[in-house]
């Protein structure tokens, strides 16, 4: 069994302890278990169109044997629509999984139709999971699902992705530092293509940084993305989209023996989330706690504030977290790029000290992510669903 197969699970045992209508359910999840995937999911989405469903919402209805002509009877719970809705265990109205992935309202309008069409005929609201803070969940709201938020990203980095770097010195130790700031980079298209512009407020010489010449999906370069671009590609990383790891140590061919890695020898990381339009937060803002490195963070106003409603602590004590309150998104990167170029301005003794001072910080983030944060995730989520 897989984490997210585990996850699952647990989930569903919420569901079915908190529900009114005692039986099993089936948590419905996407063929990929993260996302949409029109390729995967358009002929039978992930659970929901079964293989007698065509396309429209007249054949989710079936007639039951003995009932009149006319009579619209769910295929699932056997409910007859005309007087009252499907029940809550029904294939119908069972949850969406949609924890890992922004919701995409009109990027995935073919899916989220069909699924509101079930709604408008089996008359009852589908629960969505979801781990965001945006004007998409109004939008489902007015759609008639009904938003379940938790921290999910949260419980599969703790208790799964990153716990086996808790307690190993080639993590807990602080390393001398090589490099005043480090700002990874994969993607770089679409809506990601605000790295680059990100980067060009940068003085990437004081730092390390990712920009390749090719994004990974469209094989786009950055200027054919971003024409204004003026950041050399370069590239400390082997970029090859494995989340669950962390590279902590490299072998210097030149000196012939391993040395820390850049991840582990950089001061100050930059973290460039998925998406900049609304609180989204994945595996990336994680690595620097488990790194025990200070961060800024590049998300939706209002990141920062999410992160420490969680038990989290920041860093206001030692630059302006004001970028975070800021809507404009050019505006927001700018006060980011202004502290990262900060940091590049000092010297690496200096940053030494610095780091000296935001250890209890440091301790806590870490300290708090390997021991109690997942439960405080996993506790919101049962009390939400509770309240439906």
């Amino acid at each position: 069994m897989n984490e997210l197969d585990y996850i699952n699970h647990k989930i569903t045992s919420l569901f079915e302890t908190h529900r009114k209508e005692k039986s099993n359910i089936s948590l419905q999840t996407f063929h990929n278990s993260y996302r949409y995937d029109p390729e995967l999911d358009t002929k039978k989405i992930g659970g929901w169109k079964p293989d007698w469903y065509s396309g429209t919402a007249q054949d989710q209805i079936n007639l039951i044997p003995g009932q009149n002509i006319g009579t619209m009877i769910c295929v699932s719970c056997g409910a007859d629509w005309s007087k009252k809705k499907c029940k809550e265990t029904c294939k119908f109205s069972t949850p969406i999984q949609h924890s890992w992935e922004p919701i995409e309202t009109n990027l995935d309008s073919e899916f989220w139709d069909c699924l509101r069409n079930t709604i408008l005929t089996a008359g009852r609201d589908i629960p969505v999971l979801h781990s965001e803070q945006s004007s998409e969940l109004n939008k489902l709201i007015t759609m008639r699902f009904k938003p379940v938020h938790w921290f999910a990203n949260g419980v599969l980095c703790a208790d799964h992705w990153y716990r086996l770097y808790k307690d190993i010195p080639i993590v807990t130790e602080y390393q001398p530092l090589e490099h005043k700031f480090i700002c990874a980079n994969r993607l770089i298209d679409n809506k990601r293509s605000y790295r680059i512009k990100f980067l060009n407020m940068l003085d990437v010489n004081q730092g390390t940084y990712s920009l390749l010449k090719h994004d990974p999906h469209t094989n786009r370069t950055p200027n054919e993305i971003y024409p204004d671009n003026k950041v050399l590609p370069h590239s400390f990383d082997e970029h090859n989209n494995s989340s669950a790891w962390l590279t902590l140590r490299y072998w210097n061919e030149s000196s012939r023996h391993f040395d820390s890695s850049i991840w582990k020898s950089s001061f100050l990381h930059v973290v460039s989330e998925t998406v900049v339009d609304r609180v989204h937060l994945t595996e990336k803002i994680f690595k620097p706690i488990v790194l025990k490195q200070p961060f800024v963070l590049l998300n939706g106003a209002g990141g920062l504030e999410y992160l420490r409603s969680y038990g989290f602590k920041t860093f206001s004590d030692f630059w302006s977290e004001e970028y975070d309150t800021i809507d404009d998104l050019d505006q927001r990167l700018q006060a980011v790029a202004d502290i990262v170029n900060d940091a590049g301005s000092c010297s690496l003794s200096q940053l030494e000290k610095m780091r000296d001072k935001m250890k209890p910080i440091l301790e806590h983030n870490y300290n708090w992510f390997y021991n109690g944060f997942a439960d405080k995730c996993w506790a919101e989520l049962e009390t939400n669903i509770k309240s439906l």
